[in-house]
C-alpha cells in the first residue's frame, strides 16, 4: 500500500521541485557542538562546507521531530524563517536559509560567537559582580534600535509587517564578543503575514517578561515589547526578576496587586540613577498608552540618559567587560 505525503512534504512541496533546490541533504554541514534546547527544538554550532576548501561557522535550528507532525508548531517554524530572513539589522542575528531533509527541518542562522544576556547575568551573580550602568543602558538601546527595525519593518510591496517578538528575555539577547547585542528568536512573533495567529486564546512568551496585555489575552502590539524591556532592564540591574513567576493566574493577582512604588527600581537597588529608574517605570506602564510610544522613543530616552551622566559607552568597552567576565578559554569553549 502506498503511503501518502507527510506534512512536512506536503508544506515543502515548493521547495523540492526546480531550480530553486539548495539544499539537499545535512551533509552539507558538519555538526559541530549543541549550543542549547529547548521544547522545540535544538540550535548548534555548525560548519558549512563548501568546495576548494571553504568553510563558515553557523548557527542551525532545528524542530524536535516529535513537533513535526503538529501543523501549527511547524507553521511557526516557517513563520519564524520566512519572517526573519528579511530583517537586516546588526541587532538582530540574520537568518539565511530555511531548508529540510527527509526527516527534518531546520534554519540556517548567523552564528555570534558570545553569550547571552542570561549566561552574562548568571556569570555575574557567580562573580558576585554586578552589571555597570553604562554596560547595561548602552546593550538596552542597541536592543531598542533593532527592536524598532522590526517594528516599522514593511515587505518588498511596501505593507506594514506589524511584527511583534513577544518574547523579549535575557535568554534571547546575544552578545558578541565584539560588543554587538543583537536580539534572536522571533520564534512566537507575531505579524500580518502569520499564518499561526491564535494571541486570543494562547499565550506566548515566558510570564517573568509578559507585558500585561498579552496575559490578559487582549492582544499586543509593539508596546508590549517595550514593556519586557523594562523587565529586562529591572533584572540587570538588581539581579532579580520583577515578576518571579510560572503561571498566567500567579502573574495576574501579581499585576492586580503591584502598585507604582513595587515597580520602583530604586527600592531595590537606591544606587540606580533616578533618571534611568523613571526610564523603566515608564516602560513598564500597565497601561500601553502611558510607554514610551516607540522603541525608538526608549532607546532615545537611554542614549540622552547616557549623554547627560558623561557616559560613552561604545562597542570597544562592551568587548573589554566581557573579556574580564569571561576567561580566554571562557570564551572559547562554544567556539
Amino acid at each position: 500500500m502506498k503511503r501518502p505525503p507527510s506534512l512536512i512534504a506536503g508544506i515543502f512541496g515548493r521547495f523540492l521541485r526546480g531550480p530553486g533546490r539548495i539544499i539537499r541533504s545535512r551533509g552539507n554541514y558538519r555538526f559541530a557542538k549543541l549550543l542549547g534546547r529547548g521544547g522545540m527544538g535544538e540550535v548548534w554550532l555548525a560548519e558549512k562546507l563548501g568546495t576548494a576548501g571553504f568553510s563558515k561557522l553557523v548557527a542551525i535550528k532545528t524542530i524536535a521531530r516529535n513537533r513535526l507532525e503538529n501543523l501549527r508548531i511547524l507553521e511557526m517554524f516557517l513563520d519564524e524563517a520566512r519572517l526573519v530572513a528579511n530583517l537586516v539589522h546588526p541587532n538582530i542575528v540574520q537568518v539565511y536559509q530555511l531548508a529540510r531533509t527527509r526527516r527534518e527541518v531546520y534554519i540556517v542562522m548567523e552564528h555570534v560567537f558570545g553569550r547571552t544576556l542570561l549566561q552574562l547575568l548568571e556569570r555575574l551573580a557567580k562573580l558576585d559582580r554586578k552589571l555597570p550602568i553604562d554596560i547595561g543602558v548602552y546593550i538596552a538601546a542597541r536592543v531598542c534600535r533593532g527592536l524598532y527595525y522590526a517594528h516599522k519593518k514593511h515587505s518588498r510591496t511596501g505593507r506594514h509587517l506589524q511584527i511583534v517578538h513577544r518574547d523579549i528575555c535575557p535568554s534571547n539577547i546575544l552578545i558578541s564578543f565584539r560588543g554587538i547585542p543583537k536580539l534572536t528568536d522571533f520564534g512566537v512573533a507575531k505579524a500580518i503575514t502569520s499564518k499561526v495567529d491564535d494571541e486570543g486564546n494562547i499565550v506566548w512568551g515566558k510570564y517573568p517578561y509578559m507585558a500585561p496585555e498579552a496575559v490578559q489575552r487582549k492582544g499586543t502590539d509593539a508596546r508590549s515589547d517595550l514593556y519586557s524591556v523594562g523587565l529586562v532592564m529591572y533584572e540587570m540591574f538588581t539581579g532579580k526578576l520583577a515578576h518571579d513567576v510560572e503561571s498566567t493566574r500567579a502573574l495576574n493577582l501579581r499585576l492586580e496587586t503591584e502598585a507604582n512604588d513595587d515597580r520602583d527600581i530604586r527600592r531595590h537597588s537606591p544606587d540606580i540613577p533616578e533618571g534611568l529608574a523613571h526610564i523603566i517605570m515608564k516602560a513598564t506602564e500597565t497601561d500601553p498608552v502611558n510607554r514610551y510610544a516607540s522603541a525608538q522613543e526608549l532607546g532615545d530616552a537611554l542614549q540622552q540618559f547616557l549623554l547627560s551622566h558623561f557616559m560613552f559607552p561604545e562597542e570597544e568597552a562592551v568587548a573589554d567587560f566581557l573579556a574580564t567576565v569571561f576567561p580566554q578559554a571562557e570564551r572559547h569553549r562554544w567556539w
